[in-house]
């Protein structure tokens, strides 16, 4: 079955970005189209954290956020998406001002209604955990519009 993912959308220097959000299996239906240059900021992400954390795409596309939401292999691409769309800074604080400034107004309401409801999450032994922890808070927050880019 298929499981869409929130997807979120930054304004920065007069260009619309797109910042992730949270994770599970990519599908080719979401429940927000994006215009293509924004898509192609989600892919540059995906391809970014999948270089730098060693997860193969076959890695990626078995996540199952139900069955296993802390797979070990996932936690730290999940930590490198929060850090690349600065919504997580390098000491483990998560930007929720930043997030909730710079949302595309198109997907606002979705984004800010999961988020707040994730502005307390363990910390975790580590900023991998983290990532994680705070991704299946928001799975939780929005299952429907939640998925892993």
């Amino acid at each position: 079955p298929g499981v869409s993912f929130i997807k979120l959308v930054c304004v920065s220097s007069n260009m619309y970005k797109l910042i992730y959000f949270a994770f599970t299996l990519l599908v080719s239906s979401y429940a927000i189209k994006l215009p293509p240059e924004l898509q192609e900021y989600v892919d540059e992400l995906h391809r970014i954290c999948i270089a730098q954390t060693g997860i193969t795409d076959a890695d990626h596309a078995a996540y199952d956020i139900v069955k296993n939401p802390h797979d070990p292999k996932l936690m730290c691409y999940m930590k490198c998406l929060m850090i690349e769309a600065k919504w997580m800074n390098s000491d483990g604080v998560i930007q929720y001002d930043f997030i909730t400034d710079t949302i595309h107004p198109d997907v606002k309401d979705i984004i800010v209604t999961a988020i707040n409801k994730c502005r307390s999450i363990p910390d975790g032994e580590n900023l991998c955990q983290k990532a994680s922890n705070f991704n299946f808070c928001l799975y939780g927050a929005d299952p429907v519009n939640w998925y892993l880019i």
